[in-house]
């Protein structure tokens, strides 16, 4: 996913109050994702939702 768009959804996010996951959270699911060569993960109860693969 393009940097500054994933900065944009996250700061959209900060600015509205909506709780996010923590960035070293989310360098952490990024490594076991990637170690573990998902392909595709459920998301609960999210409330800003970003598909894995945009991520990587």
């Amino acid at each position: 996913m393009n940097e500054a768009i994933f900065q944009e959804i996250k700061q959209k996010a900060l600015d509205d109050h909506i709780p996010i996951i923590l960035d070293d959270t989310l360098e952490t699911l990024k490594r076991i994702f990637e170690n573990k060569k998902l392909e595709s993960i459920l998301e609960i109860g999210t409330a800003v939702r970003i598909f894995c693969n945009m991520l990587f």
